[in-house]
């Protein structure tokens, strides 16, 4: 897959979570490697999780969105691997350029193909041509590459829809969630002593502290987020305050914007943040907002937050409302409504049982079927069902790219 770690995105967790904890459950009998383009000036090869990983050079075509590898270094990489006798070539999304080809690699080195969809929708984007480039792509190359995997999964049932209905996908598919570790995103249990990730901001036991982490771009939402947040600041209590954490292009806009409207005494920035980091502010964390109307899939932030014990407010987008039901597991809110933001919020503040009772029944579901093992082990059912092993020998080598 052109992005993975250290990039940060939902479908590069997934396949991270998914291969490192299917190699923890499985000592010695996977080995996964992992192909990838050099989009964030990391190591050319690096061992992590128990994966290798190579990075192509790449050019970014749409910095953060879309890249394209240096020809010959993806060739000469591909012939390197030809040698290591793959199983399985995992390819991951419709519009990145190893799904189109992906499958052609795996017949010329004798593997087993695996296609899987994350997100239920075509890209989203500001430039409206832009837009369009991507649903033909998507919808041209991308189906007919599509057709030739010999497995095909999703994270999400709106990315199963997604691919029948829009794409015109015709193949079975499997369906085969994302997860997050209950173990790692866990509830804190001492509220007396938080603070806020690189702000260092010391928080009091009755502060409220509501988060949201993601890419500060337009698609995520976080303008209709302030423009709510401040639309309501001068009914909130002054216990109750706002971390926006991540990078993005937006993020120097919402710096100016919070300094003139005077409230960064009630709004932090963090930055982008380590996972460690990420983790400890949903540990701290109350309540969790995703009020996206990015091309989403099952969001990895939601998931991790309502396994730290936030209630999560997120907008009806993507595989949100297979885990968010509303007032039962969180609250689910219309895309780009700033009135429906404002509301949700209020609610959040004022009903302090409830909202704690929600987040419970979210991390109880949460812990009995989404944990990261669980997910791991019906990934390995799923390849036994499709009659996708082979016989080499003991090991199975996945190449994801």
């Amino acid at each position: 897959m052109p992005y993975f770690y250290p990039h940060k995105g939902g479908s590069q967790k997934y396949a991270e979570e998914l291969y490192s904890h299917l190699l923890k459950a499985n000592p010695g009998e996977f080995q996964v490697d992992v192909l990838c383009y050099n989009t964030d000036q990391a190591p050319r090869q690096e061992k992590y999780k128990g994966m290798r990983i190579y990075r192509i050079p790449c050019w970014q075509i749409i910095s953060g969105r879309f890249a394209l590898p240096k020809p010959w270094s993806l060739v000469k990489t591909l012939y390197d691997f030809s040698q290591n006798q793959y199983d399985f070539v995992n390819a991951h999304l419709t519009f990145f350029d190893p799904t189109w080809w992906g499958w052609i690699y795996a017949k010329l080195i004798g593997a087993q193909s695996i296609f899987t969809e994350h997100v239920a929708s075509f890209p989203v984007h500001q430039n409206k041509l832009i837009q369009l480039v991507s649903k033909l792509v998507s919808k041209t190359i991308g189906r007919l590459s599509i057709a030739f995997y010999d497995l095909t999964t999703v994270t999400n049932k709106q990315a199963m829809k997604f691919l029948k209905n829009e794409i015109g996908i015709k193949n079975k598919i499997n369906l085969i969630y994302g997860g997050v570790d209950t173990d790692f995103f866990s509830p804190q249990i001492d509220k007396k002593r938080r603070s806020i990730p690189i702000i260092k901001k010391e928080l009091k036991k009755n502060d409220l502290l509501i988060t949201f982490v993601g890419r500060l771009i337009w698609t995520k939402g976080v303008e209709q987020l302030y423009q709510a947040i401040k639309s309501i600041e001068s009914q909130l209590p002054a216990n109750v305050y706002f971390v926006l954490a991540g990078g993005g292009e937006l993020e120097n806009k919402l710096k100016k914007l919070i300094s003139q409207d005077k409230l960064s005494e009630r709004i932090f920035l963090t930055g982008s943040l380590e996972y460690n980091q990420v983790r400890d502010l949903l540990k701290n964390s109350d309540v969790f907002i995703n009020p996206s109307h990015h091309n989403e899939g099952f969001p990895n932030t939601i998931l991790e937050a309502g396994a730290c014990e936030n209630l999560v407010i997120a907008t009806d987008n993507g595989g949100t409302a297979e885990i968010i039901r509303n007032k039962k597991t969180g609250l689910l809110i219309s895309q780009k409504d700033v009135g429906a933001i404002a509301k949700s919020l209020l609610w959040a503040i004022k009903n302090h049982e409830e909202r704690k009772r929600i987040a419970k029944n979210l991390r109880k579901v949460l812990k009995e079927k989404y944990d990261w093992q669980l997910i791991a082990d019906e990934f390995v059912i799923s390849l036994s069902q499709t009659e996708l092993s082979t016989e080499k020998d003991a090991t199975s080598a996945f190449f994801i790219n």
